[in-house]
Order: structure tokens, then sequence, then C-alpha cells
């Protein structure tokens, strides 16, 4: 019986190229290669950048079989392989070569007039105005008032998103296996009317924050999973904790953290 690994890969050039080398390298090695998901896989691979990883994430319904990236894109900060070492990566999976990373996950209940349902992010939710007004939203920590916020919006992010949207809006970066998750507001008001509070603040794990919209004038509100916008209307609230889901990443440079932060980012 052929061990299965499912790959993932976008449309463009770099990436199909890569995708049939890696395939025809894969299947020498006697393994067989599935473009859709198949649950019995052994590994995930996703090709591209981030954005392809996160589809493969989505798309594999937060799956419990390891992921492992290939960048051809520009920043790909959870891709760790690139073109020029696809053999060696080969090569280092069958020989085991690497050790596997646990990233926790956040989960997201959200209640409205109509519909309770919960969600899962890789990098992180944004609640904003669906339009350019100000936003006012109540935060609960562990039942706790924390503040009544006022401005663009909030992002809730894990981890292992910490440098994605989270960074760009001046939030702290968080090395992915730290137990906590993080609230970072977007362009926060700070007058003798409004008191948000302007830095980012991390929650441990073990705390659940409640988010609740307090004007009757935000009945639409815009809510961002991993890039994937939608709008809600009489939303009560958003409760937001760690995920009992843990997504597993494997790593084959225990530097490769750090090394992949100075050169994307220095």
């Amino acid at each position: 019986m052929k061990h299965l690994i499912n790959i993932y890969f976008n449309d463009n050039l770099k990436s199909t190229e890569t995708f049939l080398k890696t395939k025809k390298l894969l299947e020498q090695k006697g393994f067989e290669v599935c473009t859709d998901f198949n649950k019995k896989a052994e590994l995930n691979i996703c090709i591209g950048g981030d954005g392809s990883f996160i589809r493969g994430v989505h798309g594999s319904d937060f799956s419990s079989i390891p992921f492992v990236g290939v960048n051809t894109g520009t920043l790909g900060f959870f891709q760790e392989i690139n073109f020029e070492h696809i053999e060696k990566f080969i090569d280092d999976y069958i020989n085991k070569k690497y050790f596997v990373e646990k990233m926790r996950l956040l989960e997201c209940e959200m209640r409205t007039k109509d519909i309770v349902f919960s969600d899962k992010c890789l990098n992180e939710f944004v609640i904003k105005s669906n339009n350019s007004e100000i936003i006012h939203l109540e935060i609960y920590i562990d039942g706790n008032l924390l503040e009544t916020f006022a401005g663009d919006g909030l992002i809730i992010s894990t981890p292992s998103g910490s440098t994605a949207y989270n960074m760009s809006a001046g939030g702290s970066i968080m090395y992915p296996t730290l137990k906590g998750y993080q609230l970072t507001p977007l362009a926060p008001i700070f007058s003798k009317v409004y008191r948000s509070i302007s830095n980012s603040i991390v929650i441990p794990n073990t705390s659940v924050l409640k988010i609740v919209p307090i004007e009757d004038s935000h009945k639409k509100i815009s809510f961002i999973k991993d890039g994937i916008e939608n709008e809600y209307k009489d939303i009560s609230y958003f409760e937001f904790k760690k995920s009992k889901t843990m997504l597993y990443k494997l790593i084959f440079n225990e530097n490769w953290y750090w090394i992949n932060m100075r050169d994307k980012f220095l």
C-alpha cells in the first residue's frame, strides 16, 4: 500500500512548476499524491504563500494530519521549504529529520437573534464596522468589563497569526507555541469622550474574551476569519477562547522561526 500525501497549490506558474517537481520526486520515492483532501494521507503539503497555507488548513477542516509549507510567494511566513531544497526536504521527511510543532487555534462563538455558531481560525478574527463609522464594543475578560472600545475595530490573533495583520496594526509578536492569544485595537480613539486602550493585550489561553456590540446603529458588523469576510446583523456577542483543536506543523530547522523573522522583516 502506497503512502498518501495531499498537495495544495495555487494556480500561478511557479507554484504549478513546484507542484509538478514535488509530485515527480515523491512518486519516485513510492508516494501517491492527492490534489484533493484525502483523510488517509500522512502529510499535507501547501505550495504558495501564506494564503495557500491557510486555504489548505481550512480546506482540510483543520485536519490533524501534519502540514508543511513550500514557499513560492513573497512573504511565506508559514512556508519553510524553498524550491531549491525540495529534494532535501523529501529525504529529510523520509528519514524523519524533523520535529512537530503544535499550533493552538482560536475559537469564536457568535450569537445573533437568529443563530449561534462557532468557528476556528489559524491567524486571526477581526471585528469591524461594515462602513466608515466608528464601532463601539464592550470588552470583557473572564466576565470582567475591561473597557468600552471606540475605533475602527479589533483584531483577535493567535500566536502564529501575530506576525500577520496583528503586527501591521502595531500588535506584539508572539512565538507560535506560546500559550495565549492577543487583542489588538484598530485606530482606537482616546479623547475626553472615549478612553480606549491603545496597546495590544496578551490574554492567557485559560481566559475567555467576550465582545459585545452596544449600538443599534451597528446592526451590520463585518466579521473576518483568516481573511474571509462576512456581514451579520443583530449580533448579541462574540466569545473567544482557545480551541481544543490543535494544528500540527513539521519543522525541519529548529532555528527556522528566528531566521524567517530576520529574513522577512529586517
